[in-house]
């Protein structure tokens, strides 16, 4: 399968990021806990985030190194599809409300610089 362009995997993270953001908005962490079908969603979207940023790393390296926590959301993307027995859900959620909306400003800023 030929690389995808780098704006097609930026519109994908940036896809994954506002869902992830509209669903830490809608929810509290003590729900987000007991919410066994919402943790799945916060962890399959974080799989295509980072799967997404790991071929962003390839194709543009440049490009994958403006964005801030880039190697961190590959690296949860690989804990969660080879280690998805011990997710810590508490991180994913603060990453979630701490860390994500910055990234989802610097894609959405890099996509229409393009």
């Amino acid at each position: 399968m030929p690389p995808r362009e780098p704006r097609a995997i930026l519109e994908d993270a940036s896809a994954q990021l506002v869902d992830l953001l509209v669903k830490v908005d809608a929810t509290d962490l003590d729900t987000f806990l007991q919410n066994q079908d919402l943790q799945a969603i916060f962890e399959r979207r974080f799989e295509i985030l980072g799967e997404a940023l790991r071929r962003l790393s390839r194709v543009d390296p440049e490009t994958f190194e403006r964005i801030p926590g880039s190697n961190e959301a590959v690296a949860t993307r690989n804990l969660i599809a080879h280690g998805y027995d011990s997710v810590d859900h508490r991180l994913l959620w603060s990453v979630g409300t701490q860390f994500l909306p910055e990234m989802l400003r610097v894609i959405d800023t890099i996509l229409a610089e393009m």
